[in-house]
């Protein structure tokens, strides 16, 4: 027959398990000796975390710990706690420099001059982009500018955060440095937050475009002296990058807690009796004299197996 308390197999009159030690009066059921069915393993496993309640409370502060420790940088001298890399958001957005004479639609412009004797000569030439992209490489040196951020301050207030920009498909290296060759600003704005990082990019725009056309004004720049910045992709969204978001530390908590669950199982597996009874068993003897392991039993646990096999 099966012992009701682990399912080990023992002989049909034992009095106790021999794996587990559980007594087993109280399971025979008429004069067949029916005995009780072993445990389901759904109840093991319950049996098993109940037993090594202690191992699973040992992974839990270890879970918690390693929990902490992946978002907070911790210091024992002088002791202080300080969170490690935030996530940092970047939006960005991007400007056209182009001009009334909308050079990029056209193949040639045609021009008109009059002479001093009131001839009108007419004559055509390729579009002027060569200015165009001088003035995008120069532009995010502007966008940099104490003018334009103190600009930005009035326009919608200090906002959080910090701007980088940079001439479209401009190489810079230690080792190289080459200007775009195309007429186009790219504005990064970066912050803690995806709204953050948005709002600072399309504010930096702002207050650029409003500084641009103060300058063109103050040197009375009219029709097609001006140069036009059109904005051709606004900061719809932002990209997270670096820092340690707050999966890790949960998927963290729940693989090592996780562990140690599965640990206590293995643990119940191995030893079904407990620790200390089946250490108790793989003892060797003692040396004449002395008491064996066996012996070193409570009265109480003496008395009540010597009533358990009184009643059977």
């Amino acid at each position: 027959m099966s012992c009701f308390n682990c399912g080990h197999e023992i002989s049909q009159d034992a009095r106790f398990c021999d794996c587990c030690g559980a007594p087993q009066t109280g399971t025979r059921e008429g004069p067949l000796g029916v005995v009780k069915a072993p445990l389901l393993p759904s109840n093991q496993y319950v049996r098993a975390l109940r037993r090594y309640w202690w191992l699973l409370a040992i992974g839990v502060g270890i879970a918690a710990i390693a929990a902490v420790l992946s978002v907070y940088r911790v210091g024992l001298v002088p002791p202080n706690v300080q969170k490690k890399a935030q996530i940092t958001y970047t939006a960005s957005a991007r400007l056209l420099v182009t001009s009334e004479e909308s050079p990029y639609v056209r193949t040639r412009v045609t021009q008109s001059v009059t002479s001093e004797d009131g001839s009108v000569q007419t004559y055509t030439s390729s579009p002027d982009i060569t200015t165009l992209i001088s003035a995008a490489n120069l532009y995010p040196i502007l966008i940099s500018s104490d003018e334009v951020r103190e600009l930005r301050d009035e326009i919608v207030g200090p906002l959080p955060g910090a701007i980088t920009t940079r001439a479209i498909y401009e190489v810079s290296s230690p080792s190289r440095f080459e200007l775009s060759q195309v007429p186009v600003v790219e504005i990064y704005g970066h912050a803690d937050s995806a709204a953050g990082a948005v709002t600072i990019t399309q504010a930096t725009v702002e207050a650029f475009l409003a500084y641009i056309d103060e300058q063109q004004d103050a040197a009375n720049l009219r029709g097609p002296e001006r140069i036009v910045l059109q904005e051709i992709q606004r900061p719809a969204g932002a990209i997270a990058s670096g820092g340690t978001s707050l999966s890790l530390p949960l998927m963290l908590f729940l693989v090592i807690a996780a562990a140690f669950v599965a640990l206590a199982i293995l643990v119940d597996r191995l030893f079904p009796a407990g620790i200390r009874m089946s250490l108790r068993r793989k003892a060797p003897p003692a040396a004449p004299g002395e008491p064996e392991l066996g012996e070193a039993l409570t009265a109480a646990e003496r008395e009540r197996r010597a009533q358990a096999g009184t009643r059977v």
